[in-house]
């Protein structure tokens, strides 16, 4: 079976016989689309699943793109142009030592999708990870996943994420508003944000589309460094997960986006 699309719509045809089949039919693309959100926020993967995000092979690649700053070790997940700094941002219950930590960003090379990043790590110490724990909110542990009212999902409406600290979010907060008001009929992406990530694409060509898909920015007029990067396939909710080592100490934070099976 070969899928084809034209002006006339998307069909199969069968490619020993010739024969076309006009069902209404779903795109490759759509497929994997599909799959990939019943993978997604999960309460918890096999160990196997986290490691081959950061195992490169011909269709992986890692890249450790900077330092964020946690000055407070409150770590907050957001969209960055949607949420960041706001009510509707996910600030997590452990926190982690304040501090400057790595971030690690999954690479898949996909023939459906291009490149997107399948996965990003905060690498918050060098001890491996001998499992993982859904990541909650602040106010709830694991034993509240279920109940009414209680999500450890993160929203994203830009295609954006990072992982921030609580203290950067309120400073990323007055930069955003401060700008907003001296740009009151600006965008802060395209006016903004886009010649940064224009400048990273043609630092890091191999590893993100031309428009850009990773940034390692500092806050104007601070001293906080913030990485943001696209979120897999795009919108949707996401959830963060600890790696916990043998002594049960914190040793990264994954935030998976896609499965490269699907892809």
């Amino acid at each position: 079976m070969e899928f084809r699309s034209d002006r006339t719509g998307k069909y199969f045809i069968n490619t020993k016989t010739g024969e076309e089949i006009r069902e209404e039919v779903k795109s490759p693309m759509q497929i994997a689309f599909e799959k990939n959100l019943r993978f997604l926020n999960r309460e918890t993967y096999e160990i196997e699943v986290f490691e081959r995000f950061f195992q490169p092979n011909k269709e992986i690649k890692t890249l450790l793109v900077g330092e964020s700053d946690f000055p407070t070790g409150e770590v907050v997940l957001a969209d960055p142009l949607a949420y960041l700094g706001t009510k509707y941002e996910t600030d997590l219950a452990r926190k982690i030592r304040s501090g400057s930590y790595p971030v690690e960003l999954s690479f898949y090379y996909s023939k459906i999708v291009g490149i997107r990043i399948a996965a990003a790590r905060l690498v918050i110490s060098n001890h491996e990870a001998v499992r993982y724990e859904l990541a909650m909110p602040k106010g709830y542990t694991t034993k509240d996943i279920g109940k009414q009212g209680v999500w450890s999902f993160f929203g994203v409406d830009m295609g954006l994420t990072c992982f921030s600290d609580l203290q950067v979010a309120e400073k990323y907060k007055e930069f955003i508003e401060q700008w907003g008001e001296e740009h009151p009929k600006g965008n802060i992406y395209t006016d903004y944000f886009a010649e940064f990530f224009q400048k990273s694409f043609e630092k890091y060509p191999d590893f993100q589309k031309d428009s850009g898909s990773f940034l390692l920015w500092q806050i104007p007029e601070t001293e906080y460094r913030l990485i943001l990067f696209a979120s897999g396939m795009g919108d949707g909710v996401y959830s963060g997960y600890w790696g916990l080592d043998t002594e049960g100490e914190v040793t990264c934070l994954v935030i998976p986006f896609i499965n490269p099976e699907y892809f």
